[in-house]
């Protein structure tokens, strides 16, 4: 399931193109085992890919339906944050 770590993830490759876990870790401040963790999730459930150039590996979308599906992730949780909200 797609948490805020992974979405974050996804934010970023949507915004640069790619990632390494290198830059993961230091922008998330994750443990390498946690980065490559969500890394190794998110290209199992199909939302990127992974690309080695020489000794580097690095992540990519895998395609655009990745964009839409962050953006309806997004907005189920703003109605379920409204819904809360609501009840209080």
């Amino acid at each position: 399931m797609l948490d805020d770590v992974k979405v974050k993830i996804l934010k970023r490759i949507a915004s640069t193109g790619y990632t390494t876990v290198s830059e993961v870790v230091k922008e998330m401040g994750l443990t390498w085992g946690a980065a490559q963790w969500h890394l190794f999730w998110l290209e199992n459930n199909g939302y990127i890919k992974s690309v080695k150039i020489h000794t580097t590996t690095i992540y990519v979308l895998n395609c655009a339906n990745v964009l839409r599906k962050l953006e309806n992730f997004e907005n189920n949780r703003r109605k379920e944050a409204k819904k809360t909200t609501d009840r209080e």
